[in-house]
């Protein structure tokens, strides 16, 4: 009887030995206050970023801010219908420190759903909006934005109808700088491509804005100036803000254009060469406040807006708002409307 004779050397064919990896440290997001509440490292950079944005639901109401509705029975137009509007907004805000100072980069998208009862009944129902996409750079800005000519001075009132009696023009492409003095003064220049058919520059010129502003515990005083590279306008505006208690807040705005070439320029929207609008804010309880606005222009256009604020919830409030428009010089002008709101942020 053999002997069958076995070694290692004849077990060519095993398996190598299985070698487990040792698992890499879970690197967790750490959270970056330098700039504020929300901020977080994104993981393996010295990047800061917030995500935050908000869903909102608005139903707006009147002659003043309703819609003509068309009849289902009779394909004919009847009387109006109230308006409402559905929206999701996206913001990314994102922050490092350079040698040249805080490096910015900042993107709001709104995405809606409105209704689209509005002859001729060809609104889009589902509607998309870059609001906002810009970078900072030591007192630099480029992107797409609001226009200097709102900023400067404070926008028109803590309403939402602000611009029933505008004030200034669309967000727009440019090129801005700031300075800040560290002692309450700013200055600030920008060059505007403008928006929309009528007020987008039409050659290498572009439209011009410069500003400043003075602010101090009691308030601030603001000045803007624009200038209209298309039809060779000027305008401006000055506002004063009052702060005469924690709780309350005045503030009153004006306005002068030229309208040598053209009736409205982008910096000079309200009727004739003058405009005037006025307002406040109270906090009435810690979770309660209220705003007005009015506007009034040469032209004889005023509006009124009012509304208040009830914070039902952090990160949750509901906005009731009513609004009256007319014109003086026309019979029979006026309309008044209803517009109500709500919103949860994050």
């Amino acid at each position: 009887m053999s002997t069958l004779l076995v070694t290692s050397a004849s077990l060519s064919y095993a398996a190598d030995a299985i070698v487990v990896a040792e698992p890499e440290p879970a690197e967790y997001v750490r959270v970056c206050d330098a700039y504020g509440v929300g901020f977080f490292y994104i993981p393996g950079t010295e990047h800061c970023l917030r995500i935050s944005g908000f869903v909102q639901y608005d139903v707006a109401a009147g002659e003043l801010l309703g819609r003509t509705s068309l009849d289902k029975k009779t394909g004919l137009e009847k009387n109006e219908t109230y308006y409402s509007r559905a929206r999701f907004a996206l913001q990314a805000d994102a922050r490092s420190e350079t040698d040249l100072g805080t490096l910015r980069g900042y993107t709001e998208i709104w995405f809606d759903h409105r209704s689209t009862n509005v002859p001729p009944y060809s609104g889009k129902e589902h509607y998309y909006e870059m609001k906002q996409a810009f970078m900072d750079l030591g007192g630099w800005r480029a992107g797409y934005t609001h226009s200097l000519y709102k900023t400067m001075t404070l926008h028109a009132g803590r309403v939402i109808q602000e611009e029933l009696v505008p004030f200034g023009p669309r967000s727009t492409n440019l090129i801005s700088y700031t300075y800040e003095a560290g002692n309450g003064f700013t200055a600030a220049m920008s060059l505007e491509h403008g928006d929309g058919l009528v007020h987008t520059i039409d050659s290498y010129v572009p439209h011009m804005v410069a500003g400043a502003a003075f602010q101090q515990k009691w308030g601030s005083i603001r000045g803007v100036v624009g200038y209209d590279s298309n039809y060779e306008e000027w305008a401006g505006k000055i506002r004063v803000d009052l702060q005469p208690t924690d709780s309350i807040a005045l503030w009153a705005m004006v306005g002068y254009g030229t309208d040598d070439h053209i009736a409205n320029s982008v910096y000079k929207p309200w009727g004739g060469n003058w405009a005037a609008w006025g307002g406040g804010s109270a906090r009435l309880s810690s979770k309660l406040g209220a705003n007005i606005a009015l506007g009034y222009d040469e032209n004889e256009n005023f509006a009124l807006v009012a509304n208040v604020l009830y914070n039902v919830t952090p990160g949750f409030y509901i906005q009731p708002e009513i609004s009256y428009k007319d014109n003086f010089k026309t019979s029979n002008s006026d309309s008044m409307g209803g517009w109500l709101r709500f919103r949860r942020s994050f």
